[in-house]
């Protein structure tokens, strides 16, 4: 049978849709993907490739616009499949009420998704006992079944299929590709829904798994003879959790591969020689989550569970094994002041990051932050008309909302320069929130393309690919 992803933009690879694709290929199947912009695109390939199923990759915030995409082409080809899965799907599976679907798919879906479609291929019809799987049958009834397994073996997963990608968008000579060592995230912070994930998933597998490094390293080898490569970039959420993984990855990467590579840690897991290890194994640049610089937010209402001091020691490591970080800042907490967000921007501007990412707080349903935003009366009711990203604005009523605001674009561009914190406080009581939007995305742009992934590309390259920043919200 023939899918067809739609996917937010170009940009980047999901690796998410990439899995999927792969697994459908090794199923015998064929794929192909467009972005929600590129109307051409989406209408050649329904018109040549003919996908008998359409597929969405669902984040809550983003959600309205797959629909309304997905119900333009189901207008004009009613007989496609529509299917839905990822984030949003998985914890509201409510949404198979929407017009538009004929199926979500909870959790993992490298196994759900091919027998689906396998089954369709059969029967000319959505088998319904699947599991992972919420079926919406002809007369509108809405079958739910249970979670699978987790996927034990991630080495046994078919290779992610970036092809796709690369013909959706050709001509773009690739210098940094997303790799996934592990799933998985211990921890069980407020805002995130890794612990409402743990909860769907117990009794069903371990939480947390890893590839062998033999496995990361075939992908990565593979990779570097498809496309002229220059950095790394591991999209795991904590890639310094397992030590002993990471030992032997940082004694053969560096032999094997040798490319500088990006990765996200966790503060409190970093200590002097794990820095080095890092350092040595070709450690460019990590990202490093702060969140709030206030202990009572940090530990209290977002649950992170690490210390300030922790937090700042990592930072003065990496600065002296000479890797670059960014720091990730949530403002607009529920429960935390105008005062918090101005403690983080100076915690901030004390560890000296390469960048700062500042986002505003979504509280979405279901998470244990939105809980409390509700028994504490700063929203008074949740549903799932949210911004589309983390940068645009906060659903709740909060003191100095809008000066929060203004901050959050000022936060990255005032670190940098060191602005004192009264400046910066001044400044986000001018009305200026669309000026200081557009020098934010202006810096956060040449930040993230010339200090942290900084890699050599034409002038050509270089253009499309401002351009397509430039085109999105999202970033």
């Amino acid at each position: 049978m023939n899918i067809l992803f739609l996917t937010y933009d170009y940009l980047t690879q999901p690796l998410g849709i990439a899995y999927l694709s792969g697994a459908l290929l090794h199923a015998g199947h064929a794929t192909e993907v467009a972005a929600l912009h590129d109307a051409s695109r989406q209408k050649a390939l329904l018109q040549d490739f003919k996908p008998d199923v359409l597929c969405l990759s669902l984040i809550t915030g983003q959600h309205p616009l797959f629909f309304d995409a997905a119900g333009k082409i189901k207008i004009a080809f009613p007989r496609i499949s529509v299917l839905a899965g990822g984030p949003h799907p998985t914890f509201y599976p409510e949404c198979i009420h929407e017009n538009i679907l004929d199926a979500v798919c909870r959790g993992e879906a490298e196994s759900a998704l091919p027998a689906m479609v396998n089954g369709l291929a059969e029967t000319g019809s959505l088998p319904d006992t699947l599991q992972n799987w919420w079926i919406k049958r002809s007369d509108g009834l809405v079958i739910k079944n249970d979670i699978g397994p987790l996927i034990d073996d991630l080495d046994r997963l078919a290779p992610p299929d970036r092809t796709m990608f690369d013909r959706a968008h050709p001509g773009i000579q690739r210098r940094t590709v997303y790799v996934m060592t592990s799933r998985g995230c211990p921890y069980h912070c407020s805002y995130c829904f890794n612990h409402a994930y743990n909860k769907l998933y117990a009794g069903k597998g371990h939480i947390c798994r890893r590839r062998s490094v033999d496995s990361v390293l075939g992908e990565i080898r593979e990779l570097k003879r498809c496309y002229p490569l220059q950095i790394i970039v591991f999209q795991d959420d904590t890639f310094n959790l397992n030590r002993e993984w990471l030992a032997e990855f940082a004694e053969r990467y560096p032999r094997e591969i040798g490319l500088p590579f990006h990765c996200h840690l966790r503060a409190d897991l970093l200590d002097s020689e794990t820095a080095v290890m890092l350092r040595r194994a070709g450690c460019l640049s990590v990202k490093l989550g702060l969140e709030s610089g206030s202990e009572h937010v940090r530990n209290g209402i977002l649950q992170r569970g690490m210390s300030l001091e922790q937090f700042e020691t990592a930072c003065g490591l990496l600065h002296s094994n000479g890797i670059r970080f960014a720091t990730e800042n949530i403002l607009a907490i529920p429960g935390s002041s105008f005062e918090d967000d101005l403690f983080t921007y100076e915690v901030n501007r004390r560890v000296r990051p390469q960048h700062s990412f500042a986002t505003l707080m979504q509280v979405y349903p279901r998470t244990e932050i939105a809980d409390f935003a509700v028994r504490s009366g700063f929203v008074d009711a949740l549903d799932n008309d949210f911004p589309h990203t983390f940068y645009e604005d906060s659903t709740m009523s909060l003191e100095h909302k809008e000066a929060r605001g203004r901050l959050r674009a000022l936060f990255a561009i005032g670190v940098s320069l060191g602005l004192p914190v009264p400046v910066i406080r001044a400044l986000a009581f001018f009305r200026l929130r669309r000026v200081y939007e557009l020098i934010d995305r202006l810096w956060k742009g040449y930040c993230l393309r010339f200090r942290i992934y900084p890699y050599r590309q034409g002038l050509l390259d270089f253009m499309r690919e401002t351009g397509e920043y430039l085109r999105n919200r999202y970033y």
